[in-house]
């Protein structure tokens, strides 16, 4: 929200709000993916006991015909009794095919939980490319007037001090910050290599949210809900218009970090300018170089 309403027009404040939300954004992936772990457990759990219980069902009535069966029958009654007792050889592979089978809340899920990773791809890729572009000394240092009534802890701390409220997950400190944002120790090409994977994986991702969230004129009985959904659904985290936005903010922060990097290999351009804005989408903001 603090980016949206433009509170953190400069890259230092912009690099430090992104990376406190890819931590935030991991957390939330990680609980989310832990409890999506457990229901699957949980439901394989009791699969297994559904078929149990119908493995000893059968057997039960097994020993009833066994016990039931009298002397003099003849063969062809033996032989329909044991086909009546007999399993069926696909009765468990269809029980076990519906028990994994995605449901609509289950595609749902999946659709929130891989629009956490864009966002979080797109946080960390901004703060590798920010912090590729102060490597290559092309943003200047922030002014000492933003100190000069406070130090750099302390504005860290009134930032986030609402998220030390919260129980889990823990808040970081300012120490936790400078140690997690220092890539003084990374090759310059390494850093420029990570943040392109970064928008790389985010360019993935939206092609796969944009051939599952289907644009609203299509059918709907022919949409299975399993699988994609419309745009309009009251149930899908994302839209359209919001992932095609976020694909301009991957391809092009991808096409200046190539320029970027051609630019290291070759000769240092004096009037090189980088511009931040965000026309694209209102919390991701594209860099350009000039």
């Amino acid at each position: 929200l603090g980016i949206e309403l433009g509170l953190y027009p400069n890259w230092y404040d912009l690099s430090t709000a992104l990376w406190y939300r890819d931590f935030l954004l991991s957390a939330l992936i990680n609980v989310r993916g832990s409890i999506e772990r457990e229901r699957m457990q949980r439901r394989e759990m009791d699969l297994r006991i559904k078929l149990e219980e119908e493995e000893e069902e059968r057997k039960a009535k097994t020993q009833l015909l066994q016990q039931s069966k009298k002397k003099g029958k003849t063969k062809k009654t033996k032989k329909s009794s044991k086909l009546l007792a007999s399993p069926s050889p696909t009765t468990s592979a269809l029980t076990a095919e519906s028990a994994v089978k995605t449901t609509e809340e289950d595609f749902e899920d999946r659709l929130d939980y891989t629009s956490l990773l864009l966002h979080r791809n797109l946080c960390r890729g901004l703060v590798r490319y920010i912090a590729a572009l102060r490597q290559a000394e092309l943003l200047c240092d922030p002014p000492a007037s933003i100190t000069m009534f406070t130090t750099h802890q302390k504005r860290f701390e009134k930032r986030f001090e609402a998220f030390s409220t919260l129980y889990q997950p823990p808040s970081l400190s300012y120490e936790d910050y400078v140690r997690g944002s220092d890539f003084s120790s990374v090759q310059s090409k390494d850093l420029l290599s990570s943040s392109t994977d970064c928008f790389r994986s985010g360019k993935g991702i939206v092609d796969w949210l944009l051939n599952v969230v289907v644009v609203e004129s299509c059918d709907g009985s022919t949409i299975d809900k399993t699988d994609k959904r419309k745009d309009d659904d009251l149930y899908i985290s994302i839209r359209r218009e919001e992932i095609m936005a976020l694909a301009k903010v991957c391809v092009t922060n991808s096409l200046f970090l190539h320029k970027l990097a051609s630019a290291k290999a070759g000769q240092k351009n004096a009037s090189t300018s980088v511009a931040v804005e965000f026309k694209a989408h209102k919390q991701y903001c594209t860099i350009s170089i000039t």
